[in-house]
């Protein structure tokens, strides 16, 4: 049970944190849910867990899927369900999805480079922690619980040290 739930963290923190590496090495990645559009199935902060997407999967309508989208010159990655593909006015193959609760269609061409994975599950409310994590205060509370437990250890063996007579 220990052994599975440090394995899991452990690809959790890859994949969060050392995102330039994982491609060729775990063909998984977690993304966060930061908004509602996917409730009730995603709740909003949980993690999803996708199979990072290559061009021999096939996507079947309402398959949930996790891409890259620009939305006012920004680039922000997406979790919504596939609907179909069609064609846009160059001739490209356009990936159409849409939000849990609706069949209003995303105004994003999203195209198969933009595609980023597909979804296999999610754990409610991790997403906080890892944004926790990724932020300067989380990043000064971890650095600052490092430096206790530190001191810690040492006026430990200190301790021992006095107990057993050495000066």
């Amino acid at each position: 049970m220990i052994t599975c739930i440090g394995g899991l963290l452990a690809v959790i923190i890859y994949s969060n944190f050392f995102t330039d590496t994982r491609r060729g090495i775990i063909p998984y990645r977690f993304y966060n849910v930061l908004t509602n559009s996917m409730e009730p199935k995603i709740g909003t902060d949980s993690l999803v867990l996708v199979k990072v997407y290559d061009k021999s999967m096939k996507i079947q309508k309402n398959d949930i899927i996790t891409f890259s989208a620009n939305r006012f010159g920004e680039k922000i990655i997406i979790t919504h369900r596939f609907s179909h593909t069609e064609r846009n006015k160059e001739g490209e193959t356009v990936y159409k999805t849409h939000p849990e609760r609706t069949n209003t269609l995303d105004v994003y061409e999203t195209k198969q480079e933009d595609i980023l994975g597909v979804y296999l599950f999610h754990i409610p409310y991790a997403g906080k922690i890892i944004l926790f994590f990724r932020s300067v205060f989380g990043l000064l509370w971890f650095c600052e619980m490092m430096i206790i437990l530190l001191i810690r250890k040492l006026v430990l063996a200190r301790w021992e040290e006095k107990n057993m007579g050495i000066p």
